[in-house]
């Protein structure tokens, strides 16, 4: 099962530590989940309802994305304070009290599944992301790395190595990746 991609190294941080981001989530995301281990792009947008994070799950050289979302709060219809892996995206949650948090692309090695047993030649090829969304019950991007041996057009992922944990000579290995500077954005929140 996929899960999106999840921060393993971060600069200036060890093994699965801290460095998140707290941005604001687009409040005009009615109806919309943003999944843990998706991708997310940042808007600025005339209106404030427009302005915020929202999901990006086919990242691309010509679609920038800011970070991977690893959490979420929020305010619900009842006034209560929510936490959760992901953002449930419910229409009655209240404006302006939704706050995504996000691994910063830069300088961050992500794990996400592969789409075939892992071979040295996927090292450095740009390859895109297969998958949309995710699911509700786990709270996790259904996201995967299609791997090829040869650059895809506007992708942004470049696989570095493996997890040696018995499952690279699977269809599913767990591939380590970096993002490439064309699909980060170089907006000044992150």
């Amino acid at each position: 099962m996929a899960y999106g991609f999840r921060p393993v190294q971060m600069s200036g941080a060890g093994y699965n530590t801290g460095g998140f981001v707290k941005l604001p989530i687009e409040d005009d995301l009615v109806g919309t989940a943003i999944y843990n281990g998706g991708p997310v792009a940042y808007t600025i947008a005339a209106t404030t309802a427009a302005t915020g994070i929202s999901a990006n799950d086919t990242p691309k050289d010509n679609d920038l994305s800011v970070g991977i979302l690893v959490g979420a709060t929020w305010v619900n219809a009842d006034n209560e304070q929510k936490w959760g892996q992901y953002y449930d995206g419910n229409a009655t949650n209240k404006t302006g009290k939704a706050f995504g948090f996000v691994a910063p692309l830069a300088n961050t090695v992500f794990q996400v599944q592969g789409s075939a047993a892992w071979d040295r030649k996927y090292t450095g090829y740009l390859n895109l992301v297969a998958g949309s969304t995710g699911v509700a019950a786990t709270g996790n991007s259904s996201i995967s790395l299609t791997l090829a041996a040869a650059n895809g057009t506007n992708a942004v992922v470049i696989p570095i190595g493996v997890l040696e944990n018995g499952n690279e000579t699977t269809s599913t290995p767990d591939v380590l990746v970096r993002f490439a500077a064309a699909g980060i954005s170089t907006s000044p929140l992150i």
